[in-house]
């Protein structure tokens, strides 16, 4: 055989796997969209396993980078627009912001790095805090200074993996500006 035929060969066998593999794989993406919302926590009541919150989202454009960004109350106080990051294991919260939300430190520090460096910074904890009007468990955030608002107001904390795992899904959706998280 020459190593065309070989080539065209591989080639078919390759479209024939896509094409057998794609149905399943399809109905599997289709099968986690399907969702039931048979009740909205906004009257105080449940949300059903499953269903799904949206949230603002405001996406920022800026030097061929996209941040995306979600209001974030905490503590009663904001809302505050945190940058959503998913390569961050734990999310972040500008001094300033845990100062005026009255944040206590714990008294631990966490080595953090980032393209600036390496450093110890200080933790605190937060009883009360929500993603738009979708509440998030209490936990532990690192308090860091962001620097001073930028423009259309900066970055005044992260959410990282460490809160957006415990929806078990989000989808970020740049078009409709809207986080799409499961219930808590």
């Amino acid at each position: 055989m020459s190593r065309r035929h070989d080539s065209d060969a591989a080639g078919m066998r390759h479209q024939r796997a896509s094409r057998l593999a794609a149905g399943p794989l399809a109905a599997l993406l289709l099968s986690g969209c399907i969702l039931y919302e048979d009740r909205d926590d906004r009257d105080g009541r449940q949300m059903s396993p499953g269903a799904v919150r949206e949230v603002p989202l405001r996406v920022v454009e800026q030097g061929g980078q996209s941040l995306a960004f979600v209001p974030v109350s905490v503590e009663g106080e904001g809302p505050f627009m945190f940058a959503l990051d998913t390569g961050a294991s734990s999310s972040v919260v500008d001094d300033d912001v845990a100062d005026r939300a009255g944040l206590d430190r714990t008294g631990e520090h966490r080595s953090v790095s980032g393209i600036l460096g390496t450093g110890q910074v200080p933790v605190a904890r937060v009883e009360q805090w929500k993603v738009g009007d979708v509440p998030i468990g209490p936990g532990e955030v690192t308090v860091i200074d962001l620097g001073p608002p930028r423009g259309s107001g900066g970055i005044q904390g992260l959410l990282g993996s460490d809160v957006l795992r415990g929806f078990g899904s989000i989808t970020v959706d740049y078009d409709d500006g809207v986080l799409k998280v499961g219930a808590p």
